[in-house]
């Protein structure tokens, strides 16, 4: 067995970034940039108001008070996306509104809850800076200036970012296309009816889509295929046409574990089988073609969930071009006492973490053991438990990792 710090690395070393592909805007979200942005215009793109108000010259009200009102003529009136051309003179105001043009001559806006009015005059009793509450042309941005860099993560906010310089088309990483294949005598699909009380649900299978989908990839769900060597070889001699191929189960110590070998016929050139960790030990995997990932992970539900978290996740992030693929780790008080038996591996306890000011705690499932899918309800993290401690004391400071 090796270490998880070997196996992870093993992966990412072996992992290629993707091709890329352009797609519409609306397409790119959670998707990787392959292309650095860049502002096609100053923003703003002219000086315009802040806020509703009047546009004044700043020498008319820098003496303004109390005692000493500042009396100015409104002389018109500026929306936005009105191109008027509007003249602010001494002695005299203009009204505009939050995003229009500030009119020439003007080089303040005064607040419509600032000032008093009188007919077609205004009292000004308080002074502000010269210009107050005016975007300045070009304070956000200057056109050709670098936004958005490659290998940006793209949420809604650089969509935003995106649409405001008229990024129609956009350069992205391709999602990886992955196969997942379940394998088993005792497995029934979703829906299938259970004709003996030896047979059980593939929860594999719709845990493993919803990680490829929330890991930026492209889930294909081959179904289910019996512990038959022949039936499995025929289902593996479709790697080719994915970039990452998943199974579960078959890969242990079990006299029907085929995939373990039927791999190796197929092309894959297996990289190690087998990591010191706990849940989670039997993980295969192997590269096939010029940038092809195989993970042959445990049947077991625990261990293949959190093997494609903490070995496939980081795979998918590095392919889709993500810089931050690298799982983190920080500090968490624990609130209860930990212990275990057996501590020759590394286990991954699942685990609650919240925050109380700038303080982390946790607190873990109760069940541990590998077959427990429900231990991951109400849980957020992972609490490593290096190899070689068997008890960790209440208020302890334990290492953990977040769910993808």
């Amino acid at each position: 067995m090796i270490s998880y710090e070997e196996a992870l690395s093993t992966v990412l070393e072996h992992t290629k970034v993707i091709d890329t592909e352009r797609v519409f805007i609306n397409q790119v979200l959670g998707r990787v940039l392959a292309e650095d942005v860049l502002s096609d215009t100053d923003k703003p793109p002219f000086d315009n108001s802040a806020m509703d108000g009047y546009a004044v010259k700043y020498e008319d009200i820098k003496l303004a008070s109390e005692e000493h009102p500042i009396k100015l003529k409104v002389v018109g009136e500026l929306s936005a996306g009105e191109d008027k051309e509007l003249l602010v003179e001494r002695g005299t105001a203009v009204v505009i509104f939050t995003g229009a043009p500030i009119p020439q001559g003007a080089d303040t806006v005064i607040p419509f809850e600032m000032v008093q009015k009188e007919g077609d005059h205004i009292l000004i009793k308080h002074p502000l800076k010269a210009w107050s509450n005016i975007r300045r042309r070009g304070e956000e941005t200057k056109q050709g200036e670098l936004l958005l860099k490659k290998g940006t993560h793209i949420r809604p906010y650089e969509i935003g970012i995106m649409a405001s310089v008229n990024k129609v088309l956009v350069s992205v990483y391709r999602k990886p296309k992955v196969a997942i294949l379940a394998t088993g005598d005792e497995i029934k699909d979703v829906g299938e009816v259970i004709e003996k009380p030896t047979q059980i649900r593939s929860s594999n299978s719709y845990v493993l889509i919803s990680q490829v989908i929330k890991s930026g990839g492209e889930p294909h769900y081959l179904g289910i295929v019996k512990d038959n060597q022949e039936d499995i070889a025929k289902a593996l001699a479709q790697m080719k046409d994915y970039d990452i191929f998943i199974t579960t189960g078959g890969v242990s110590m079990g006299g029907k574990d085929y995939v373990q070998y039927l791999v190796k016929e197929c092309g894959v050139d297996v990289k190690f089988h087998k990591v010191r960790i706990k849940p989670a030990k039997p993980i295969l995997f192997g590269t096939y073609g010029e940038k092809g990932l195989f993970f042959g992970l445990p049947g077991n539900p625990v261990s293949c969930t959190m093997a494609f978290d903490l070995i496939v996740h980081p795979a998918m992030q590095k392919m889709s071009g993500r810089k931050d693929y690298a799982p983190k780790t920080f500090k968490a008080t624990i609130k209860e006492d930990f212990s275990r038996k057996d501590a020759e591996r590394r286990e991954f306890v699942r685990s609650c973490v919240w925050f109380e000011e700038d303080k982390a705690y946790c607190s873990y499932s109760h069940k541990t053991q590998s077959h427990m899918l429900t231990s991951y309800i109400d849980m957020n993290a992972y609490m490593v438990v290096y190899e070689g401690i068997k008890e960790i004391k209440k208020d302890s400071l334990v290492d953990v990792i977040l769910f993808p």
